[in-house]
Formats: C-alpha cells, structure tokens, sequence
C-alpha cells in the first residue's frame, strides 16, 4: 500500500473507529454551501428546532503554484433553511454570501432553491458584483452501481459581459470502497458549466465546463453534538489550464 493519501485516511479512520459515523448531511462544497465540490446539493445542513452552526476553511491550490485560502461560517435553521458565508482569499479577497430553501421533500428527494452572491476584488482597484441563483434538485439513486446522492442543478448567473449565463451543473455522491473505509468515506464527482464563483481560485468552467472528483470523511462526532469532516478534491481535471487541488476541514455544532 503505497498510496501516501489512503494511508493518511485509514490511519485516521482507524484512530476514530470508535467514534460515530452518522448520515447527516456534510459537507460543504468550496463556497461554504451543503453539498459537493463546487455543485451544492438540495439538501440543506442537518438542524433541527436549534441552529446547526459549522465553520471551516478550505486551501485550494492552483497548478503551477497560486494558492487561495477559503475560511467559511454556516448556520442551518429550522430543517430546511441555510445560509453561509465564505471569503476567498488570494491576490484580492471574494465575499460569497449564500443562502438556500429546500421547498419540497418527499421520500428521498429534495429540491431547493438558491442564491449565491457575490463581491469581488476586494482590496484592489474597483469592486465588482455578481449574483447565481439555482433550483437543485437531490434524489437516491445508484452511480455505477453504488448507492449514490444525486443531484441535478439548473442556475441562471447575473454579471456583464458573460458568454452564456444560463447554468447546469450534475453532481454525485457514494460509498468509497465500502468494506476498506467502513463506509465512512465517500466518493464525489461533479461536473457542469458553473463554479463556485464567477473568479474561482481554481477551476473556472467558465468556456468549456468542467469535471471534478474528490474524497469525503462523513461527519464523525467526536463530542456531544459537535462534528468533525474533511475533504480532498481535484478540480477541472481534463484542463491543461485551471487545474486546482483542495483540501479542507469542517467542525459542526448541531444541538
């Protein structure tokens, strides 16, 4: 086993092999919002009558060498109600303010509406506003064969001089070697013409699209009510130019 990441995680897992895993939903795509890589899903954080509060912080490095750090806050209310507050933090600085309803569940699908908006170049000569809304849609199903979260995301993004500012976006979620992990961690894929922002760090689907994969911890509860999860993502991978590696960690406190 030479794979420095796979050891890294089985150690891990086996250091909290007494600890809880749960299927609660985590954890939080680039911007801080429940969901994938950079597709949010229409499942919002898990709360209940209290406030379901998470920071974290996410580094995203783009190939050759920038580097972008993603410190985010979010709060979940009343089940079906989230919003989320990110900075991305490069050159200049981004504020990614979001905020998410899921209007119908039914059975195993959600869907939610969203709106992710956004200030840019923070710290450099004018600033410049922008805005995404989504409809996201969730659902069980299985992705080759696993059992697998689905969602499909159909957006519209407001900001001048775009190409094209109609967005889709498709993301799953499911069991990474099950018997290894002790299913406690997943795989993701997303994919679509849309990013976390309109000035993503890394990956920016902005003229062809883009196709990203990654690795979850589940949520583990290492104390009374408070969770603890990590992600590993590679971003635009079938891009010479905008390819991103992101790490990222998150603790949740959910009473």
């Amino acid at each position: 086993m030479k794979n420095p990441i796979l050891i890294v995680l089985l150690v891990l897992i086996s250091a909290i092999g007494t600890l809880g895993a749960t299927d609660i939903e985590g954890n939080t795509t680039l911007s801080g919002s429940n969901g994938y890589i950079v597709i949010p899903s229409a499942y919002p954080v898990t709360s209940g009558e209290s406030a379901a509060i998470t920071t974290g912080y996410h580094a995203v490095l783009a190939f050759p060498k920038d580097f972008s750090h993603i410190p985010f806050i979010q709060f979940g209310f009343k089940e079906d109600f989230e919003v989320s507050l990110a900075v991305d933090i490069a050159d200049t600085a981004a504020l990614l303010l979001q905020t998410k309803w899921r209007f119908i569940e039914k059975n195993t699908t959600s869907v939610a509406f969203g709106i992710n908006g956004q200030m840019h170049n923070i710290g450099g000569t004018a600033l410049e506003f922008a805005g995404q809304t989504y409809i996201a849609t969730s659902f069980a199903s299985n992705f080759i064969d696993l059992p697998s979260k689905t969602t499909i995301l159909v957006g519209y993004t407001v900001k001048d001089g775009m190409n094209s500012d109609i967005d889709f976006g498709m993301g799953f979620q499911a069991p990474l070697w099950e018997k290894v992990f002790k299913g406690k961690v997943d795989f993701m894929i997303d994919f679509g013409n849309v990013s976390y922002s309109i000035y993503p760090s890394a990956g920016n689907a902005g003229n062809r699209g883009m196709l990203n994969i990654g690795m979850r911890l589940l949520p583990i509860e290492f104390m009374k009510s408070t969770y603890v999860t990590a992600d590993l993502r590679l971003l635009d991978i079938l891009d010479q130019n905008g390819r991103g590696l992101s790490a990222g960690i998150s603790i949740s406190f959910r009473p």
